[in-house]
This record gives C-alpha cells, sequence and structure tokens, in this order.
C-alpha cells in the first residue's frame, strides 16, 4: 500500500498519545489521508467502513488497523 510516511507517523503519535479516539477525530484525521496522492483507495475504505460502524474506536484495534495501512 502507498501511504505517506510522514502523515502515517503523525497519525500514530496521535494514537499513542490517547487511549480512545473519537470517531469525529479520525474522521479528520481519515479527510487528511485522503487529500494525498498516494493512497490506497481501497484500504482507505476499509477503514472509513470500520469508523463508520463504531462510535469510539479502541487504540489495539486501530493500530491494528494502521498495521495494514
Amino acid at each position: 500500500t502507498l501511504v505517506d510516511v510522514d502523515a502515517l507517523n503523525d497519525v500514530l503519535a496521535l494514537v499513542e498519545s490517547l487511549t480512545l479516539v473519537d470517531v469525529d477525530a479520525l474522521n479528520d484525521v481519515l479527510a487528511l489521508v485522503e487529500s494525498l496522492t498516494l493512497v490506497d483507495v481501497d484500504a482507505l475504505n476499509d477503514v472509513l467502513a470500520l469508523v463508520e460502524s463504531l462510535t469510539l474506536v479502541d487504540v489495539d484495534a486501530l493500530n491494528d488497523v494502521l498495521a495494514l495501512v
């Protein structure tokens, strides 16, 4: 998957600083990812589907998703 490494590191730093991630904040991060040119659309859609199905995202689960990205 093609992902901008600096942006992904910013996301990982945000995740590490929180216990629970608010969906609105995560959507802001995903909007940033969507604006990058190097993004695998199918993988991003999988993340968006996961976010829409949850109210709060557990950091461990999010780290699993980010590891896939």
